[in-house]
C-alpha cells in the first residue's frame, strides 16, 4: 500500500480524530503531490460543512431570539434547525468514513 493512499484515506478518516486539522495540514504540506493535495482539500471542505452549519444555526437562532421576543417561535426554530444540522452532520460523518474506507479498499 502506497504512502499516498494511506495519507489520502487518513485525510477523510481524520473526521474521527482531528477533523479539518489533519486535512488542512496535509493540504498545506503536499503542494508537490497533486493527488494528495486535491484529496486533502476535498476532505478539508467536507469536514468544514458540519462546523459551518452549526455556527450558522447558532447565529440564526440567536438573532431570532433577540428580535422576535417570542420563545415559542425561537424554540420551534431551534428544534427544527438542530434536527436538520444533526442529520447533515451524521450524513457527512458517514460519507467521510465511506470515502476513506473506499480509498483503502480499492487497488
Amino acid at each position: 500500500m502506497s504512502q499516498n493512499k494511506i495519507v489520502n484515506a487518513l485525510s477523510y478518516l481524520s473526521i474521527i480524530f482531528a477533523p479539518f486539522i489533519f486535512p488542512f495540514i496535509v493540504w498545506l504540506v503536499t503542494t508537490d503531490h497533486q493527488d494528495m493535495h486535491e484529496t486533502a482539500k476535498n476532505a478539508f471542505l467536507l469536514h468544514l460543512i458540519p462546523l459551518v452549519l452549526t455556527i450558522l444555526t447558532i447565529m440564526i437562532v440567536s438573532i431570532t431570539g433577540l428580535t422576535t421576543k417570542n420563545s415559542q417561535i425561537t424554540g420551534i426554530m431551534l428544534i427544527i434547525l438542530l434536527v436538520l444540522v444533526v442529520l447533515v452532520d451524521v450524513a457527512m460523518f458517514i460519507y467521510n468514513l465511506y470515502l476513506g474506507i473506499k480509498i483503502l479498499i480499492t487497488d
